[in-house]
């Protein structure tokens, strides 16, 4: 075998390796400890690329390595807004989710919040307060 050859050999089963040892598998969590300095705050989980994620009670949901639509709500504490601004929105039904598209690798655990934009408060009824966002990524392996 050509050098080479060899040498693309041996990154395939170290690549094969590694995705064994990872589980083949990548996780979400909505586990929540997200920075609150950074305006990071708990997300929902509402549904992975159209299809509910399972059971709600928990907290990391395994999904398949590669590109992957999420579907989030905001649970920001009410605290942070003015009495007004939490009747917006308790009122908006429509539009209150929005999507986060993420590419997802073998291995990984991708912690999922919302950001608060404190200077688009007054923008609630068009949901422009807050964005979904993968705050941290972590090698954890996923059986």
């Amino acid at each position: 075998m050509k050098p080479c050859m060899q040498g693309m050999t041996l990154a395939l089963a170290l690549a094969v390796a590694t995705s064994a040892a990872a589980g083949d598998c990548a996780r979400v969590s909505t586990f929540d400890v997200a920075p609150r300095s950074q305006q990071l705050f708990p997300a929902v989980l509402i549904a992975i690329d159209g299809k509910l994620p399972g059971p709600t009670s928990g907290p990391s949901w395994r999904i398949a390595p590669g590109r992957h639509v999420l579907t989030v709500a905001e649970a920001i504490d009410a605290e942070r807004f003015l009495p007004a601004e939490n009747r917006e929105r308790d009122g908006r039904r429509a539009g209150r989710y929005k999507t986060l598209e993420i590419e997802a690798h073998p291995g990984m655990t991708y912690r999922l919040a919302v950001r608060l934009h404190p200077d688009r408060r007054d923008r609630v009824r068009e949901n422009e307060y807050w964005e979904p966002v993968i705050w941290k990524a972590s090698p954890e392996p996923c059986h």
